[in-house]
């Protein structure tokens, strides 16, 4: 099993080569942190219906409180993939993006040594590099748990994944493969698909 993790800021385009990447490798599986409430067989231990209750709920706990949520679901999502049959896993942001976007709204940062001893450094790592500007201009709406509910959300969402981006690229393991992500997403998959079937 080939642990695949794409990960960048909020709004680079992750979602999207994950699911390019899926559809074009056999025996993979997409992990996300929401898997908790999307993917069937955790049907018998959902807690709410949709993202958006979650993000509501979430934004609204204390910083730690709220990260040791986010990380309650990644590793459910982490465990339960580990355990699945698939011969690639495709993380859609990996633990770097959300820690990343949690000690940049104010978790401790002492959880950072927790959560290194406890992932494994994935066999690809490729980050989606964009500047907060050029994801501001793409960006149509932004979520509660983006915006921390702040009124300005626009701002809000620019000064959280500013900080985030500094502490995710700081994270990035050596192995890491930046990618441009202005570039179209046909190109960054055909990139992405070159570096994986070549080795």
């Amino acid at each position: 099993m080939k642990l695949i993790s794409i990960t960048g800021p909020d709004g680079s385009g992750k979602s999207t080569q994950a699911k390019l990447l899926a559809a074009s490798l056999p025996g993979s599986r997409i992990v996300s942190v929401w898997d908790v409430i999307k993917r069937p067989e955790f049907k018998p231990e959902r807690i709410y219906l949709s993202s958006p209750k979650v993000e509501e709920y979430v934004t609204d706990l204390h910083p730690f409180s709220r990260s040791l949520f986010i990380f309650h679901a990644f590793n459910e999502a982490y465990v339960k993939a580990l355990a699945s049959s698939a011969k690639y896993l495709i993380f859609d942001g990996y633990w770097y993006k959300y820690w990343a976007v949690e000690k940049a709204m104010g978790a401790p940062a002492l959880l950072e040594d927790v959560l290194k001893k406890q992932y494994r450094t994935p066999d690809y790592n490729f980050y989606i590099d964009l500047p907060v500007g050029h994801i501001l201009k793409r960006k149509k709406q932004y979520s509660v748990y983006e915006t921390a509910k702040a009124k300005d959300k626009m701002n809000a969402f620019m000064k959280i994944q500013t900080e985030a981006g500094e502490i995710l690229r700081r994270l990035m393991p050596k192995n890491t493969l930046r990618l441009d992500g202005s570039q179209m997403p046909e190109v960054i998959h055909h990139q992405i698909s070159h570096i994986i079937n070549a080795s």
